[in-house]
């Protein structure tokens, strides 16, 4: 059944990765093809790569290579070859593409022909920017800019309206830029245009073209991979790859391609655009929001229930952001009709070709075509695990990595497109009908006419036209029929008679009698009839009627002898005189059945010799049009570049940070070096001290740090932080380059920011790459649950839960001599945070230390755990977030390797990880951290978050092979809901107190995740046995995070006021306070990184925990009364605290801060 707005899909042109036609695209990417390959050192140069840029390990070699993008039909399309190398390779294969489009679809474009419009994107090309650049230095700058001929050539907004000039279309010209969603946004906009009249077909598409420029530096943290893989929705995944590519569509309001007897591909049944406005994270973050509905409105506008749906094809950047953002807005808008699970297939096409920018929309539109036509669903090639498959779970959808095929015959797919900048679209599409039209009438001798512009080129049409003949199962009389109705008519010209099974032969072997060509010239027809006498009128009738019906520029029609015609005729002569080269003799049928052969051969033969023929009059109301081989281009080398110098530019590397001294600073940094070396004399009191002698060695405390920095501070006037220069490892010389750099206005500098400064990257890729011991293929039959941190704050929460949701044991590995020792410390724990002591019946103490983890837990009660132990929740860690990643690596890493390789030859295949927010990176320029397992390592974490950043990397190898992983990330663990019971080591604690020491809170508006220590521990001892939660990252924090303004809002709102001042004021407030009390607090809080990723209140996806939230009725808010309950916990129990707020510790105590009152 169709509908009076159903657009059909009638012709595709494209040149993608290792395609340049259709049936190339469609059979790689049935095959699962990756078109992405590594380059040879040759391919690079020969691109601009320098010589330092190969020898740089984090260039990426692995490109695309789009075919003859340096080449050009110019003749063809009558660009003289100067004209033709200014302009971009984008405009001139987009107009190679949309004339293949028109003859795949069949529909040359005629002066009284359908009205033909154009809609497509394209983006700025890297050629025309050469171009630009190389005539700046020529010329100027100026005269690159007043170029005409450049600004025409290379800018997107001329794309369109060349090829309406050299196409001849009469409809709309419009370009379209809305980024990667260009030319998805094009065929929504040809379809309306369709659907109001403005045109009969509508040309819709997009161009990228990349080159000259190949491969890329790797940036961490940036949305391009680090192997030039573009692996959509994988876990692998690190990010998506540029790559070129063309592609047109044609389309036609379904109801006249259906009566034209148009080779329908798919059906339009319904489409959508819109942006998400400002409810995103910033301009390039996508929305969820705002995709999902761009999606429901495809499916509403198509009348296409989402259960219909058998196909997805999504943009599928393969970044942490754009891949989980689009998974969860297929999710949103399909479950407003359906709640079914797993039944729609998931794919990109970038998996295949990469991201294709303004021409990745149409390239997953001709991959949904092809879906939608066949029915048969194509491998999402590199695909393994997905990369967060809770997600993937809960959705409607599933990636095949084998080939699968629907029979559906109500079989329908949905295109999406995500734009930056938000806008997005969406389209609907559903299988071709069947055809309405009658096939062209099947005779025992077919004539096929094929024309060209040189007899070179009509004999490679030849030639492939015979190809595809053996290759496919065509009706030989619909060929036939396309040729005719579906082709322009050029100079050289041929006729190929056959029977339909000689057809390719004769093709191959283009000789008479069977094939004739002809260099023609256009002629007028002339029509002489027989004299009346005698011959059967009828028959004589219908053949004359039969050609001044189809032969529009008839010149005369006579009777008798034709004579002498003017020069430019054609006779056609029927049943009486000579036969020539330069006439045609019909003979008179004996028979009516006859009159249509002869019909046909005068006809044929006629428009051999320059004859203009109305085919589709001639064909009546049958005749299917087929998509045959479009027009072989003879393409000439275009390549301006050749003829310009060496280009390098985007290629070069970044300048490398300047490397660190090694002999003595001298100038300016001298003097600076010699009073702070002078200044730790003092400060240590030691009269030996050198450049190179590190803080954490000689002493150094957390009071002597702010001593420093105020000193310097006083002296210098830049505050600086101790952390930021190394923390326990920070030395004169690296503080004199800070101080220097911050002094002159060019701040820290890469190596003081970086977490693998001082050798620490190495460090950081052996141990990613540490060996794993092969996991078992039987599964451990223990059901208990092994327990690391739990005399730790969070670890005693955990404990308590754990104990609350199983009946089984819980072993937990403490730092003690033996049991009794390791059950008096967690006994000290629980009593510590007001928590109920642990039932000695059901928790079991393994004793050691965590760095002997390994010996440990295989000599415990004679390998007892080896049969108990069904899961492993690992929370212990050292938290220190001053130190280098070297100084916790034996902490934080070596441990999580022993027990993974102690699990592993068991069959204990359950892990949970209690994981850090500080272990993510923020997404994009809008610095939202995504809630995925995979993370890129931002170069900002620090030793701690790089600590477990690797060990998360390290969960990734073991989960590979079928071991159960689960991380959690909690972010600023705040007090017990229920009795304010806290950590009295948690910075943030310090950072509060610290303000109401001062009276002062910071003008901060940086989001803090958090969320109270009891709700987090019961989150994770229940999603900890869930098996919807294995394969799963969870950020377990409030949605919403604070600023720590807010905080201090709070507590004025609990009744404990503060006012507001700059960051750097209070910084300065409480560094004076530190020095003059001395308090390890202040300290501390002094040297606080204040500085930082800016984050939102809503910069922390954290939505995996909503549904249990939901469930248990519990919140992740943190109260006023919350934090005052906190902060008197902690003045009552923590001498530090206590001091600093008397006032809440008296209250907290029952008793007065004021002794006099006491009394």
């Amino acid at each position: 059944m169709t509908n009076s707005t159903d657009i059909a899909v009638i012709g595709v042109g494209l040149r993608y990765p290792d395609a340049t036609t259709p049936e190339e695209y469609w059979r790689n990417i049935d095959r699962g093809v990756v078109s992405m390959r590594e380059m040879s050192p040759e391919q690079l140069q020969a691109a601009g790569v320098s010589a330092e840029m190969l020898a740089d390990p984090a260039f990426v070699r692995v490109a695309t290579t789009l075919p003859g993008v340096a080449d050009f039909a110019s003749e063809f399309f009558g660009y003289p070859p100067r004209e033709a190398d200014t302009i971009d390779p984008q405009q001139r294969i987009f107009l190679e593409a949309a004339w293949e489009a028109l003859e795949a679809a069949g529909h040359p474009v005629r002066k009284d022909g359908p009205v033909v419009g154009v809609f497509a994107g394209s983006a700025a090309g890297n050629y025309s920017a050469a171009l630009l650049a190389a005539k700046a230095r020529e010329s100027g700058l100026r005269a690159a800019v007043d170029d005409l001929e450049l600004t025409v050539g290379g800018q997107a907004d001329f794309m369109t309206s060349r090829a309406a000039y050299k196409l001849g279309l009469r409809g709309p010209a419009v370009s379209l830029q809305t980024g990667c969603s260009s030319s998805l946004y094009g065929v929504h906009y040809a379809t309306l245009s369709l659907l109001s009249g403005e045109c009969d077909i509508a040309l819709a598409g997009g161009a990228t073209v990349l080159e000259p420029f190949r491969g890329y530096r790797h940036q961490p943290g940036g949305v391009l991979s680090e192997d030039g893989y573009c692996r959509s929705f994988d876990a692998s995944s690190t990010g998506t790859t540029y790559s070129s590519g063309v592609g047109v569509v044609a389309l036609r309001r379904l109801d006249d391609a259906l009566a034209d007897g148009d080779n329908v591909l798919a059906v339009i049944k319904g489409s959508a655009v819109g942006n998400d406005g400002g409810d995103r994270l910033g301009f390039i973050a996508p929305s969820p929001n705002g995709v999902a509905d761009v999606i429901a409105a495809a499916l509403r506008t198509a009348d296409v229930p989402a259960e219909l749906l058998r196909y997805v094809e999504a943009h599928g950047t393969a970044t942490p952001v754009g891949d989980n953002i689009e998974l969860i807005a297929l999710t949103k808008a399909f479950r407003a009709t359906t709640d079914k699970s797993g039944y729609c297939a998931l794919g990109s096409v970038m998996s295949n070709i990469g991201h294709t920018g303004p021409a990745a929309g149409i390239a997953g539109f001709i991959k949904a075509v092809h879906v939608a036509r066949t029915g048969k669903i194509p491998p999402h090639p590199t695909f393994e695990r997905p990369r967060d498959p809770g997600i993937l779970d809960d959705s409607p959808f599933f990636v095949t990595t084998g080939a699968e095929r629907t029979t559906d015959a109500d079989r329908h797919v949905l295109v999406n497109s995500m734009g930056v900048g938000g806008t997005n679209a969406a389209v609907v599409l559903a299988a071709p009908p069947e055809p309405l039209r009658a096939p062209a009438p099947r005779r025992d001798t077919v004539r096929l006419v094929l024309s060209a512009r040189t007899r070179a080129e009509l004999d490679q049409q030849s030639r492939r036209l015979a190809d595809a003949l053996d290759e496919g199962e065509f009706d030989a009389a619909d060929v036939a029929h396309t040729l005719r109705v579906g082709r322009a008519a050029f100079t050289e010209r041929r006729v190929v008679t056959a029977p339909a099974g000689r057809l390719a032969a004769a093709l191959r072997m283009p000789r008479p009698p069977a094939v004739r060509t002809e260099r023609s010239a256009p002629r007028r027809p002339v029509l002489v009839l027989p004299p009346a006498d005698g011959t059967p009128a009828p028959l004589v009738d219908a053949l004359a009627d039969g050609l001044r019906a189809t032969l529009p520029e008839l010149a005369d029609v006579l009777t008798g002898p034709a004579g002498t015609l003017p020069d430019g005729r054609f006779p056609i002569l029927v049943g009486h005189g000579e036969a020539g080269r330069e006439r045609h003799l019909v003979r008179l049928p004996e028979r009516e059945e006859e009159v249509a052969d002869l019909l046909d051969e005068a006809l044929t033969a006629a428009w051999l010799h320059g004859v203009e023929v109305d085919w589709a009059a001639a064909a009546g109301r049958t005749g299917r049009r087929v998509a045959l081989p479009t027009y072989p281009f003879t393409r000439k080398r275009h390549w301006a570049l050749d003829r310009l110098p060496a280009f390098d530019g985007p290629l070069l590397p970044a300048a490398p940070a300047a490397a660190a001294p090694t002999a003595p600073a001298t100038g300016e940094a001298g003097v600076l070096e010699a009073e702070l070396t002078a200044l730790w004399r003092e400060l240590f009191g030691l009269d030996t001290i050198g450049v190179d002698d590190e803080f954490g060695s000689l002493g150094g405390t957390s009071l002597l740090s702010v001593q420093m920095v105020l000193e310097i501070q006083q002296r210098h006037g830049v505050l600086i932080n101790i952390h930021r220069a190394g923390g326990s490892q920070a030395t004169i010389r690296r503080l004199t380059t800070i101080v220097h750099g911050l002094k002159n206005g060019a701040g820290l500098g890469d190596e003081e920011v970086d977490p693998a400064a001082d050798g620490d990257g190495a460090l950081v890729d052996a141990d990613l790459q540490i060996p794993l011991e092969p996991l078992a293929k039987e599964t451990a039959p223990g059901r208990d649950v092994l327990l690391t941190g739990a005399t730790g704050y969070l670890g005693a929460f955990l404990l308590d839960e754990l104990l609350a949701a199983s009946k089984g044991r819980v072993y937990c590995v403490v730092r003690a001599a033996d049991e009794a020792e390791g059950m008096a410390r967690l006994q000290a724990a629980a009593r510590k945070f007001d928590l109920p002591e642990p039932d000695a019946a059901r928790v079991h103490v393994v004793p050691g230390d965590l760095r002997d983890i390994g010996a440990v837990v295989r000599a415990y009660r004679g390998g007892e755990l080896a049969t108990r132990i069904g899961h492993v929740l690992h929370c212990a860690a050292k938290v220190v977030f001053t130190e280098p990643y070297r100084m916790l690596r034996e902490d934080n890493i070596l441990p999580l390797v022993d027990l993974l390789n102690w699990m592993r030859p068991l069959g204990i295949r359950d892990v949970s990880f209690i994981s850090t927010v500080a272990a993510t990176a923020p997404a994009g320029a809008d610095g939202q951290l995504m809630e995925t397992r995979e993370q890129p390592l931002d170069p900002q974490l620090g030793g701690y978050g790089v600590s477990k950043w690797v060990g998360e990397r390290i969960l990734e190898r073991a989960d590979q092979d079928g071991m159960r992983v689960r991380i959690f990330r909690p972010g600023l663990i705040m007090a017990s809901s229920k009795t304010g019971a806290c950590n009295d080591k948690d910075l943030i604690w310090f950072l509060l107190a610290s303000g109401l020491v001062v009276g002062a809170r910071p003008v901060d508006d940086r989001g803090m995740p958090v969320s109270p220590v009891d709700v987090l521990a019961r989150a994770v001892a229940e999603l900890a046995v869930s098996t919807r939660s294995v394969g799963r990252a969870y950020h377990l924090v409030d949605e919403i995070s604070p600023s720590l303004e807010d905080l201090f809002e709070a507590l004025h709102e609990a009744g404990l006021p503060t006012r507001t001042v700059t960051l750097t004021e209070w910084q300065r407030l409480v560094a004076v306070q530190a020095k003059a009390t001395g308090s390890k607090v202040l300290s501390a809080t002094a040297l606080y990184e204040m500085e930082g990723h800016e984050l939102d209140e809503a910069g922390v996806q954290a939505r995996g925990w909503q549904p249990w939230l939901r469930r248990s009725g519990l919140s992740p808010a943190v109260t006023g009364e919350q934090l005052r309950a906190g902060l008197a916990f902690l003045a009552q129990r923590a001498e530090d605290i206590g001091v600093l707020l008397p006032e809440l510790a008296a209250a907290a105590a029952g008793t007065s801060a004021d002794p006099e009152e006491d009394k």
